[in-house]
C-alpha cells in the first residue's frame, strides 16, 4: 500500500512538473507564417548584430518596392550604411565602457493569403552595465510577400 501511494505521489509531481515546464507552449496556436515572419525578424537583429549586409538582404526581396520609389539597391546601400553607422559608435562606445546593444520586435501582423503586413521595431541601445543610457529606436511599416515556400520584405516605410 505505501508502494502505491509513493508510485502515486511521484506521477503526480511528474505530471505537475511536466505541465509547468510547458505552460508557455500553445500548440494549437502556432501559425508556421507567423514564425517563420518572427524568423525574418530575428535575422535582421542578428544580422545587425554581426554587421553582415548579405544576411539582413537574404531577407529583403528583389522585388522590393515602396510608396518612395525605393528598390533593393537602395535598401542595400542603406544597410550598408546602417552597419557602418553601428561599427563606428561600437568603437566610440568601447572606449567610453559602454556596450551597444540591438533589439527588433514586431507586432499588429496581419496576414492575408500570401501578404502579411506588421509594425517592426528596431532599437539600438547604449548601456553602462545593465543601465540603458541611450536608446535610439527606428519603427517599420513592413509588407512581406509569399514567394515560393518563404516570406520576404517587399516595403519597410519608416514611421514618423
Amino acid at each position: 500500500m505505501k508502494k502505491g501511494v509513493k508510485l502515486l505521489f511521484l506521477l503526480i509531481v511528474l505530471f505537475y512538473l511536466v505541465g509547468c515546464s510547458s505552460g508557455g507552449i500553445d500548440i494549437t496556436t502556432n501559425n508556421v507564417d507567423e514564425l517563420e515572419i518572427q524568423g525574418i525578424v530575428d535575422s535582421i537583429k542578428t544580422s545587425l548584430e554581426e554587421k553582415d549586409v548579405e544576411m539582413f538582404m537574404s531577407n529583403i526581396s528583389l522585388n522590393y518596392s515602396d510608396s518612395l520609389g525605393w528598390t533593393y539597391e537602395n535598401i542595400y546601400a542603406m544597410v550598408e550604411e546602417m552597419i557602418s553607422k553601428i561599427e563606428t559608435a561600437e568603437e566610440m562606445a568601447i572606449s567610453y565602457g559602454v556596450n551597444l546593444t540591438v533589439e527588433a520586435a514586431i507586432s499588429n501582423l496581419i496576414i492575408t493569403d500570401s501578404i502579411a503586413n506588421a509594425d517592426v521595431k528596431i532599437g539600438i541601445n547604449a548601456k553602462v552595465l545593465f543601465v540603458t543610457v541611450y536608446s535610439y529606436e527606428l519603427n517599420f511599416e513592413v509588407t512581406f510577400q509569399k514567394e515560393g515556400a518563404n516570406w520576404k520584405i517587399i516595403s519597410m516605410e519608416v514611421e514618423i
